[in-house]
């Protein structure tokens, strides 16, 4: 298994459009969030309903993107470049290819989440100057922040690992993650049962206070996230095992 996540890695940062990904992340999460509050925070933060949390992490919203496409490249990428068959040579037990790459995944992602959520926080209360809140008591907002786009990540990989194809995984993901999800949450109807969605459970866990639609809170927000990740990674050892590669 060690040698296994060290091969992983050693091809992923090798990778330099996965190095891009991950610091346009880091970019546009943390880039966006401070812009955002510099432009708008102070009439934000005077207003009824105001989040400290979600303006904090506002970019958010737009940084996921570059997880998508990390996450694919690094799983559904193998069959576009043909590169599979290598890796299941060199790594026979598809269990273990599969894990190896979901932890190296996981691990990179953990890594720029964590900067951009230190750097967001940091950044944004800094703008705020007397509006802002003490950077502790956004601490378990930060450690969301962390959470959420790593457990995205990994359901991305689980999902693109089922598909086998870079084009048709980023197709899928992209639109449901930034189109049909945030537009479900906006029919009535349909509003708590969207918050079950792995993006909007993440998001819930960012927040320092719940809105009416939100039926949990943190931590379940994050557990929701994570089973949809956890139920991604099966489904993509099912196919992997199941079929040839």
């Amino acid at each position: 298994m060690i040698a296994a996540v060290h091969a992983e890695w050693v091809k992923a940062t090798s990778l330099r459009p996965v190095l891009a990904g991950l610091l346009a992340y880091v970019v546009a999460a943390a880039g966006i969030s401070i812009g955002v509050v510099a432009a708008v925070g102070a009439e934000e933060a005077a207003g009824p309903g105001y989040d400290a949390g979600t303006i904090a992490f506002y970019g958010l919203n737009f940084a996921h993107v570059a997880v998508v496409v990390v996450a694919v490249l690094l799983t559904a990428g193998e069959y576009s470049r043909s590169t599979v068959h290598t890796s299941l040579l060199a790594v026979p037990r598809r269990g273990v290819l599969l894990l190896a790459k979901v932890v190296v995944v996981a691990g990179l992602v953990f890594a720029a989440a964590a900067v951009a959520a230190v750097v967001s926080v940091v950044g944004t209360q800094a703008v705020l100057g007397p509006a802002g809140l003490p950077v502790g008591d956004l601490t378990r907002s930060t450690v969301a922040a962390t959470l959420y786009p790593t457990l995205l990540a990994v359901l991305c990989a689980g999902v693109a690992m089922v598909l086998r194809d870079q084009a048709g995984a980023l197709t899928l993901l992209i639109p449901f993650f930034f189109l049909v999800s945030p537009l479900l949450e906006l029919v009535p109807v349909l509003q708590r049962a969207a918050v079950f969605l792995p993006d909007r459970a993440g998001a819930v866990a960012v927040r320092l206070h719940p809105r009416p639609v939100d039926v949990f809170g943190p931590l379940t927000g994050l557990a929701v996230l994570a089973l949809w990740a956890l139920a991604a990674v099966l489904a993509g050892w099912w196919v992997l095992r199941r079929r040839d590669a």
